[in-house]
């Protein structure tokens, strides 16, 4: 953003960007709560509940979380503390303990468990095999995660899990599994890099992969369509298409150098072929059991 402003401000007058890179502040935030899209039955029971209707309500769970980079001018800020925001020097490994543990783990959770038949995220983590699944991804992505400081990745994970698991916060593994080609690289694939430079074995996180392309492929495994929503859709759909095994999937869908950086392409051929392999024979509740058996 503030690369953005002083660009523009440059363009408008040198010296108003010269003012406000001396005057200006743009502290970084990070926000975690989860809201599922509204729905129909949602705006219903609110209605019920409150006798007027709100065509646009905000469904969310009760967690939250708001972290601030406490970087302001001559130090002068609202109390946000008041408002139950943390206000912090770097909010950097706030935003990496999120994006690899939340929304990774999620991302892994919608291609999965929509693939065998679970509407939600409770409906998911209530199935065992998911269950233990999302652990044995965790146990992969802690080592590669900085924690903020006073954080304990174990009580994080285990507080996730409970999040997850809340069956009153429908939230769709459809709606979570939109638009995964922008984001895989955030949520998936700095773990996999970090893992593979340290040499440890990822498989969880290469299923989540796999899983990823079976999705995009537009056929679930009952033989019915998926609604892909994904600015690559047609293209991904394309690639899918043109390929007849597992293993020619697998290599056309990595060769995206848009959303694989070609070093790592080659690295994750192997195993995420291996997952493949399994998910499109076996399933993937089979493929979920086999990753932490």
């Amino acid at each position: 953003m503030r690369g953005v402003v002083l660009e523009l401000a440059g363009l408008i007058n040198p010296g108003l960007a010269d003012w406000i890179a001396q005057n200006g502040a743009f502290p970084s935030t990070m926000v975690d709560r989860i809201v599922p899209a509204t729905s129909p039955e949602d705006i219903a029971t609110l209605a019920d509940k409150s006798g007027y209707l709100d065509r646009s309500p905000v469904i969310h769970e009760p967690f939250c979380q708001w972290v601030i980079e406490d970087n302001f001018v001559n130090e002068e800020r609202p109390d946000f503390v008041a408002a139950g925001a943390q206000m912090v020097k770097d909010v950097s490994r706030f935003e990496q303990m999120k994006l690899r543990m939340l929304n990774g783990s999620h991302s892994a959770l919608a291609y999965l468990g929509y693939l065998a038949g679970h509407e939600t995220i409770s409906d998911t983590v209530a199935d065992p095999a998911f269950a233990a699944y999302v652990r044995q991804l965790w146990a992969e992505i802690m080592p590669v995660v900085l924690a903020p400081h006073g954080f304990d990745l174990q009580v994080y994970a285990q507080a996730l899990m409970e999040r997850y698991a809340n069956p009153r916060i429908r939230h769709r593994t459809w709606q979570i599994a939109m638009d995964g080609s922008q984001k895989l690289p955030q949520r998936l694939l700095g773990s996999l890099e970090a893992n593979i430079a340290a040499g440890k074995p990822v498989p969880g996180l290469c299923l989540a992969v796999a899983a990823w392309m079976y999705y995009v492929g537009g056929i679930d495994q009952t033989g019915q369509p998926i609604d892909v929503k994904d600015p690559m859709a047609e293209k991904l759909r394309a690639i899918s298409d043109a390929s007849t095994t597992p293993v020619d999937k697998v290599a056309a869908l990595l060769s995206l150098s848009e959303i694989f950086p070609i070093e790592l392409a080659e690295t994750l051929k192997a195993p995420v072929t291996e997952a493949a392999q399994i998910l499109w024979t076996q399933g993937a509740r089979q493929a979920a059991l086999q990753v932490v058996t």
